[in-house]
């Protein structure tokens, strides 16, 4: 009946709250809650609990009355009234038996399970909208677990029990009344916010999934390049849109615009990339790479807590298999893209400026994504790097191709505003520990992207190639045929002998006959 009263009251402070209720007055309601559980418990203790030769106050209430004499004074035949009295009282002192310490403990057990049941109904976990807010509110809830002013009324019984002041009150009254060293924690909660964090990071790649829509992206660079169908208009066209090769020394202007100091090689470097990207590629890649780290981040936020490492098994798999499936549906939907530009030439035709122009931009992306997204081979490597969550560490691993000197920079990544280190704020945390427990080593997923990107790299970059070298092709059998010192008799023929796939060289060969 005691159990069942206290059951009806948190179900009042329950029906005070709701999912679209503020993440604040969800925690709150919820250390309510599991403050009327803790204080319940110690009193089940209290009351029904034996301990050492000390009677349980319920029993003590009970089997405390006053003497029989106090009670039937100035009325008639009151020998009678006193007989039947004790009478009653040795039938009831006979009848009332120290509760069994094993069913109080299963009695509490099976009322927590109960509890956790209408906590869980409520889904009230579902206001929380980050990580980072999962980690403020489970540091709330373990304050007010740890707190002795929650179990302020218990604190004398303990200190009777154990003949001295308590300081962690609730772990003692688990151990005397549950029988039990688990955490209450684990019992209630960490189920729910694990789960949570599950749904956080699914709704957080499902919004860029939404934010990134290449084939827009791909249209859009068609409908800009569709006057550029003849070789001479291509090779002039204006360089705004990414994919120049050859630009004017641009060290010192970018290191003076930027604020900080930098090396004129790196600078120049930067500078060149950033103008072969174009801003669409470099959109679409920052908006990849800063979701990823935002992910990233709010997951170590989450890790802050007793339970890292259980949750690091359970989450970083999750985590990565969610990023797996993100730059995979990005990747078929460029391998769709392709296999439409790829149809005419099946019949033998040419592939147009238009097309060209497009693979070109399939191709910048995908080697934006193969060799200047940071935490694309971050997240998919070892979780022992997140704890760092720099460059540096990015070159330990198994990187989806073979860097260059500047291969894991890129402007997201180096610029002084953005620049961080998921590690800095967190040096000899819970999740660091956690982190740096797990061994060395990509998932197996990096290696199947850094296969496909390869792949798609190759087809969209072949459509290129087959334009320029048709184009050239024509250029200098032109050219040849209006050479008067080549006899018209003689046979010729061009032929193309080594056109690389590296995006800065081009090479054209041919011979005389």
């Amino acid at each position: 009946m005691f159990l069942e009263s206290r059951k009806s009251w948190i179900s009042q402070i329950l029906g005070n709250a709701g999912p679209g209720d503020a993440s604040s007055l969800v925690v709150s309601i919820l250390c309510d809650v599991l403050g009327i559980i803790q204080v319940t418990v110690g009193q089940v203790g209290e009351l029904f609990l034996q301990v050492l030769n000390d009677m349980p106050l319920f029993y003590k209430v009970i089997l405390g009355s006053p003497p029989a004499s106090q009670l039937f004074g100035g009325i008639p035949n009151p020998d009678e009234e006193v007989r039947l009295w004790k009478s009653f009282r040795d039938k009831l002192e006979s009848i009332m038996a120290m509760l069994d310490k094993s069913y109080i403990a299963d009695t509490c057990f099976a009322w927590l399970r109960e509890c956790v049941s209408k906590i869980s109904g409520r889904n009230l976990i579902d206001a929380v909208g980050s990580g980072q807010d999962l980690a403020s509110a489970e540091k709330s809830i373990r304050e007010t677990m740890e707190s002795k002013q929650v179990l302020q009324g218990s604190l004398e019984w303990l200190k009777n029990v154990f003949g001295s002041e308590v300081e962690l009150p609730w772990s003692r009254i688990r151990e005397l009344v549950l029988e039990d060293e688990s955490d209450l924690w684990d019992e209630i909660f960490e189920d729910a916010f694990v789960g949570r964090m599950k749904a956080i990071i699914d709704l957080r790649f499902r919004e860029l999934t939404g934010a990134v829509d290449v084939v827009n992206s791909i249209s859009a660079i068609g409908d800009l390049c569709t006057k550029l169908d003849d070789v001479q208009g291509y090779l002039n066209r204006p360089s705004t849109a990414g994919g120049v090769w050859f630009l004017e020394s641009n060290a010192k202007k970018t290191g003076v615009a930027s604020g900080f100091k930098v090396q004129p090689e790196e600078s120049e470097f930067q500078y060149c990339l950033n103008a072969y990207f174009g801003p669409e590629v470099s959109r679409i890649r920052d908006a990849v790479d800063v979701s990823f780290q935002s992910i990233l981040e709010d997951l170590l936020s989450f890790l802050e807590s007793p339970k890292a490492s259980r949750r690091l098994k359970d989450l970083a798999p999750y985590l990565q298999s969610k990023c797996y499936e993100c730059v995979s549906s990005i990747l078929m939907t460029l391998k769709k893209e392709l296999d439409s530009l790829y149809a005419p030439t099946e019949n033998g035709k040419v592939p147009t400026a238009v097309t060209v122009e497009k693979s070109l931009f399939i191709g910048r992306l995908l080697f934006a994504f193969q060799n200047h997204s940071k935490h694309i081979p971050l997240i998919l490597g070892s979780p022992r790097f997140w704890a760092n969550g720099n460059a540096s560490a990015v070159g330990k691993l198994p990187t989806l191709v073979k860097q260059s000197r500047f291969g894991s920079d890129s402007a997201i990544c180096d610029s002084p505003g953005r620049q961080t280190s998921l590690g800095s704020k967190r040096q000899n945390s819970s999740a660091v520990s956690a982190l740096l427990g797990v061994r060395e080593g990509a998932s197996h997923e990096l290696e199947e992207l850094n296969k496909t990107i390869g792949d798609l790299c190759i087809r969209a970059y072949n459509l290129w190639i087959l334009r320029i070298s048709n184009e050239l092709s024509a250029i200098v059998s032109q050219d040849l045929k209006q050479d008067d010192a080549l006899s018209l008799s003689s046979p010729w023929r061009v032929s193309v002998i080594h056109l690389p796939l590296n995006l800065f060289s081009f090479e054209l060969t041919y011979d005389y006959k």
